[in-house]
């Protein structure tokens, strides 16, 4: 009974402010009284720990060299918890593939000239080197349990346009698309290695993702969306077998804007993409309704 009224008188003198230990004793001073307690609680403290320990009590008294309090052994358990789902992931990847074209033949125009045929079209493509290239940054937010998620970010792409006919030319500052067939004509150049048109766009894709795991140790994934991109630079590259290279800055007609579904599979760090835009390829009444799909595969980089 008394070693329960000690330990109940203890604990409502703990349940207060931290003690400080006594350092010093002032005997002229009205503090003595104060430290001399302090110090007596201090002792029977440790005395009522010890005993605590040796009863298994559920009781236990933490003290250091300037406080003390007392616990419930049961409130101190290691509890295990699942570790929180990543709100947002990142990625980085690449992608490359091939250009390929749907011209609407009823707006596809063709008139003879003296210097070869004009068109409205974008002209045959070479298929095995009209590539494709674009780097992809997207932050992806989870929506269900780690493994829906919304995906956003931002992309620059390269869209190479090679021709068949080396001797294809684009006219500059025209109303509309032309492209002349120069071969057999009286300007016709020697020997051409290479005729291109190249477009830049720059954009932000937006998808719904799903992947089999949560975070970033997915194996497979998959996304659906839309990309929109904005043409920032679009050029003619002429290379002659001598070497020497021409190229010549317009917007040869092409539209400003870009518009496209996609869909992306991948599985590890590597995946394939397609891609059929809403948009034409051309500005609107400026050259033959044109849609450019492009197909390839993915690369993670981060």
């Amino acid at each position: 009974m008394i070693q329960k009224t000690i330990i109940t008188t203890l604990l409502a003198l703990l349940s207060g402010a931290p003690f400080l230990k006594a350092q010093t004793i002032d005997t002229t001073s009205a503090d003595t009284l104060i430290s001399i307690t302090d110090s007596l609680v201090w002792e029977l403290a440790k005395v009522i720990k010890t005993e605590l320990k040796e009863k298994n009590s559920p009781l236990a008294i933490l003290m250091d060299s300037e406080s003390m309090m007392v616990i419930e052994k049961d409130t101190y358990r290691m509890v295990k918890r699942k570790r929180k789902l990543k709100a947002t992931i990142e990625e980085t990847k690449q992608y490359w593939g091939y250009n390929s074209q749907i011209i609407d033949e009823a707006s596809m125009k063709t008139i003879p000239t003296s210097i070869g045929d004009q068109s409205n079209y974008l002209p045959e493509l070479n298929n095995a080197k009209s590539v494709h290239w674009g780097i992809e940054q997207q932050w992806g937010f989870n929506l269900i349990r780690g493994k829906v998620r919304v995906f956003t970010g931002i992309r620059y792409d390269i869209h190479n346009y090679r021709f068949q006919n080396n001797y294809i030319r684009l006219t500059q500052d025209q109303p509309e698309f032309t492209a002349t067939d120069i071969d057999g004509g009286p300007f016709k150049p020697s020997s051409v290695d290479k005729s291109k048109v190249v477009v830049n766009y720059i954009g932000i894709p937006v998808s719904l993702g799903f992947q089999d795991k949560p975070g970033d140790n997915s194996k497979f994934s998959a996304k659906i969306g839309v990309h929109a991109g904005y043409r920032v630079r679009t050029h003619t590259k002429i290379k002659q077998s001598g070497g020497n290279v021409e190229k010549q800055f317009d917007d040869f007609n092409m539209n400003d804007f870009y518009l496209s579904p996609f869909v992306n599979v991948n599985y590890g760090d590597m995946g394939l993409y397609m891609r059929y835009p809403l948009t034409n390829l051309f500005k609107d009444g400026q050259g033959a309704n044109t849609q450019s799909v492009q197909f390839g595969i993915t690369l993670k980089m981060s």
